[in-house]
């Protein structure tokens, strides 16, 4: 009787569950839906506009290296310094190797700050501190991806598990310091799973960057934004195609880096 009655209960919450799921689910869209019918009635004039793009200016694109050289730059600086700053961060905020409970939480509150604004909203920031150009971009990419960044890398050295744990205990009672413990012992570990975050972090900045110009952070981002304010719609689509060419030969470099990577490291 008593395992029927808790039997009910969890079947009776499970369905509460599903409930409330659906109650959100709908409310989610409840308010979007009210907007197709304007949505419907645009159609015809978006399709104007695409129609227009086509067929795209190629002629534009051989004056646009000197961009696609900045939009490559942005994403390489960024994903460096970002990559730089994460490492230090992540050692600091990880449970097995920070220093105190106290810098833990302060460390990940940190990180969690840093990735909860868009790159966007960053180089908004910057550009208001050092004005329309790249290093706004390379900033605003920063400050992001180096949250994001350093939360991948303190899973990394908290999934160490128990093995490491007993080989860095072996290491201090040998007299290693607590810096040298970390850098002969949790390091090497985790290397290859980093260097693999860091060159899948970098096709999502080259992404990201392509686009800050609409902000005024230079590169590509700021051709397109100028094409499609004054109506070069034929320019537009010469620039976008040249990001996705861009974004595709990007993927497909890191990808088989990756891959190299984790397959050279036994991963």
């Amino acid at each position: 009787m008593i395992l029927s009655e808790k039997s009910c209960g969890m079947r009776a919450g499970r369905w509460l569950l599903w409930l409330v799921m659906a109650g959100v689910i709908i409310w989610a869209f409840a308010g979007p839906a009210r907007q197709v019918p304007v949505a419907l009635r645009g159609m015809p004039f978006m399709l104007d506009y695409l129609l227009g793009m086509i067929p795209p200016d190629l002629a534009v694109l051989p004056p646009m290296w000197q961009p696609l050289l900045e939009t490559i730059r942005m994403a390489i600086a960024g994903t460096v310094l970002s990559t730089a700053i994460a490492l230090p961060l992540s050692l600091l905020a990880a449970r097995n190797t920070a220093p105190s409970h106290a810098v833990q939480e302060v460390t990940r509150g940190l990180l969690s700050f840093l990735r909860a604004m868009p790159a966007m909203i960053w180089a908004m920031l910057f550009v208001s501190l050092s004005g329309l150009g790249s290093l706004a971009g390379i900033l605003g990419i920063t400050c992001h991806a180096t949250g994001a960044i350093g939360k991948m890398f303190l899973e990394c050295i908290e999934a160490t598990g128990p093995k490491i744990e007993d080989v860095l205990e072996a290491m201090r009672l040998d007299g290693a310091t607590e810096a040298q413990a970390i850098r002969w012992g949790i390091i090497p570990e985790v290397l290859p799973l980093f260097a693999s975050y860091v060159l899948y972090r970098l096709e999502s900045v080259i992404r990201t960057s392509s686009i800050l110009g609409l902000v005024g952070a230079g590169g590509l981002g700021l051709e397109l934004t100028m094409a499609i304010r004054m109506f070069r719609r034929q320019e537009a689509l010469a620039i976008i195609l040249l990001v996705l060419v861009l974004v595709a030969t990007v993927d497909s470099a890191s990808g088989w880096l990756r891959r190299y990577v984790l397959k050279r490291s036994g991963y």
